[in-house]
């Protein structure tokens, strides 16, 4: 986050647009496609221009000093710039469009016209040559169709489903770099974006200015409680994906860092941190047919044993946490897990051990049978024994040795602990 200088506004030509104040930090920063977080926009038509990508520590003006020769020009860079919507905030990896500015002290005068050259001598007339017949005029033809092209489908997978949806893992993570505290006068201890927070290493323990780190959480241990099958086995640790934060400040011992993007919590003091990894999700196939009689032969199937709104109680340093909503016992004890819809996030019970990878696609299942303790049914129920109905599908974001983050892409149903799913 870089502040341009306005101190060379005095002496510079005033631009057409009224420059704002410098204020606080802009609190809206997005994280821009090549990866890099701003307040600001990614320029249009980038080509038509010369491009000077911004380094930490840049200003307009001295961007100006640099590209233009005169850092006084800095009002009429930032004017060729639309995108840039504060001159005082622009940030590493934004891209400033260059083009000459020449001031009026320096314009040279036009040149002086060139002599006129001696008119030709006149040509003799041509020969007179018979013209072909005139060809007949076409046939009017009625108006151009309308071509409307089909709209570009939104992206399935969003920042928040990669990057805040959790994970579990069966070998425990690394809890050595924690937030220990929120720079808060008020001594408060949750923190949310654009907030600050003190992290327990600093730069004799390798923490640099510039680091970007995943905050994270453990919460509790996952099992699969059915079986599917198989007899109960423990799944891993959950994990809890809580914010991307960024350091700021370093100290030999202790480090300041600042909350970029919050995820479904607030940061909260004993969140640990690694450090920020790129994903990626291969898109899956469009289109995609449902229906609640679809087929699955793939023969890897699982069950939904979370989701992760109901995780988002547990781990956290307050008391209270830990203790959830919901029946605690008869028909309904399902529920403890939690009921997903569409764009949700759930865990599935298999993972790299049944050769699940991400961007792989579930059918969720439900069995067709009805309920035995609510209605009184006839014997012959039980010839439904094997019939189920599709109620949704999952894409795989994240896998672990026995369990796996997926997104509902689709559900006629909430989705909820103990429905079947198979590869699809």
């Amino acid at each position: 986050m870089l502040v341009a200088s306005t101190t060379w506004a005095q002496g510079a030509q005033a631009p057409n647009k009224a420059i704002p104040q410098q204020g606080p930090p802009p609190k809206n920063l997005t994280v821009r496609p090549d990866g890099h977080f701003s307040a600001n926009q990614d320029p249009a038509n980038p080509e038509k221009f010369e491009v000077h990508v911004v380094k930490q520590g840049e200003t307009l003006s001295g961007i100006a000093g640099e590209v233009l020769k005169n850092p006084r020009l800095w009002p009429q860079l930032w004017e060729q710039n639309e995108h840039i919507i504060n001159p005082h905030w622009i940030y590493p990896n934004d891209k400033i469009l260059i083009q000459p500015v020449v001031e009026v002290s320096q314009a040279k005068p036009p040149e002086p016209a060139p002599a006129p050259e001696p008119a030709p001598e006149p040509e003799p007339p041509p020969r007179r040559v018979q013209l072909p017949p005139p060809t007949p005029p076409e046939a009017r033809r009625g108006p151009a169709p309308i071509i409307i092209e089909p709209e570009k489908p939104v992206a399935e997978i969003k920042y928040d489903d990669l990057y805040c949806s959790g994970s579990v893992r069966t070998a425990d993570l690394k809890e050595d770099l924690k937030v220990i505290s929120k720079f808060d006068a008020a001594a408060g201890v949750l923190s949310t974006d654009t907030d600050y927070v003190y992290l327990s290493k600093g730069s004799d323990e390798g923490i640099a200015a510039g680091n970007v780190y995943q905050v994270m959480r453990p919460t509790k241990s996952l099992s699969n409680p059915y079986g599917n099958g198989r007899t109960e086995r423990h799944l891993g640790t959950h994990y809890l994906d809580v914010a991307q934060i960024r350091v700021v400040l370093v100290q030999p011992e202790f480090s300041l860092a600042r909350v970029l993007h919050n995820c479904s919590d607030a940061v909260d003091v004993g969140d640990f941190l690694v450090p920020f990894q790129r994903l990626v999700v291969p898109a899956p196939s469009r289109p995609r047919p449902f229906s609640p009689t679809i087929t699955t032969k793939s023969g890897i199937t699982g069950m939904i044993v979370t989701t992760k709104n109901v995780m988002l109680n547990f781990g956290s340093a307050f008391k209270g946490s830990g203790t959830i909503a919901g029946a605690h016992g008869g028909d309904l004890k399902p529920l403890e897990r939690g009921v997903a819809s569409t764009s949700e996030i759930v865990y599935i019970d298999i993972g790299s051990d049944a050769a699940v990878n991400p961007g792989d696609l579930f059918i969720v299942y439900r069995d067709a049978q009805l309920p035995s303790n609510l209605y009184s049914l006839p014997k012959e129920v039980k010839k439904l024994k094997s019939a189920r109905r599709a109620v949704g599908e999952l894409l795989v974001l994240k896998v672990g040795e026995r369990a796996a983050t997926a997104l509902v892409t689709y559900s006629t149903d909430g989705l909820l602990l103990g429905d079947v799913v198979e590869r699809r």
